[in-house]
């Protein structure tokens, strides 16, 4: 099936696309807006991105997140900060996301976006989306009423698995990015892969590759089989 504006970028695994992806955050200016997920594959791309982004600086912020303090295994957010922004010593006003996680925090990052977009709509320079084994990207999962939101910044939903609160940028948001980042790996994948490709509309991340925003679409040798 074809979707519009989507290129697809194989690649032999997650380190060749954390570096393809850390010179597309290289290339933004100062100023730009990234977006990034957190789970098992980001885990693996931002460790990648801390030895190839340098002292390159932009405003990053989370996709999602799961309703766990930071400190927590589970939290995204945490991640990014360990595992990224504390060793490169990223400045304080440039990681933008809420002090610590309450059940005010889907209002309170809502109301630092509206703070930091002058728009109808958040428009990131980038946003970074990874997609799970039931088609879900950030936390937005199939069968969400929330996934014909197209007015919602943020929402606060409830995952499948655990950890089930979260808080989650909108489809809206997503699609009004300049450009989509969605990085898939692993052989667990594969399945998702082909039915995503087939253009499955039980599949969340099927609304994104089916929007007319700019995608790349990153699989690896695991992930997109044959």
């Amino acid at each position: 099936m074809q979707f519009p504006n989507l290129e697809i970028i194989p690649a032999t695994g997650p380190e060749e696309i954390a570096l393809e992806t850390a010179r597309l955050i290289r290339a933004l200016s100062p100023d730009a807006f990234v977006a990034v997920s957190g789970g098992t594959t980001y885990r693996r791309i931002v460790e990648a991105w801390r030895e190839a982004l340098g002292s390159t600086r932009v405003k990053l912020f989370p996709v999602d997140e799961r309703m766990v303090p930071f400190d927590s295994p589970e939290s995204n957010w945490g991640m990014i900060q360990r595992d990224l922004l504390d060793p490169l010593d990223w400045p304080e006003l440039k990681r933008c996301f809420v002090e610590s996680m309450s059940q005010d925090s889907a209002r309170d990052y809502e109301r630092l976006l509206r703070s930091l977009f002058p728009t109808t709509m958040p428009q990131f320079d980038l946003i970074f989306l990874g997609v799970g084994a039931d088609g879900h990207t950030a936390s937005l999962f199939p069968g969400g009423g929330y996934l014909d939101d197209n007015e919602s910044w943020v929402l606060q939903t409830k995952s499948p698995a655990p950890p089930r609160d979260r808080i989650t940028l909108g489809m809206g948001a997503i699609c009004a990015a300049r450009q989509v980042v969605i990085i898939m790996t692993d052989e667990a994948k594969r399945p998702v892969v082909q039915r995503m490709l087939k253009g499955d509309e039980a599949l969340p991340i099927v609304r994104v590759l089916r929007h007319p925003v700019k995608k790349l679409l990153f699989l690896d040798q695991s992930a997109a089989g044959e």
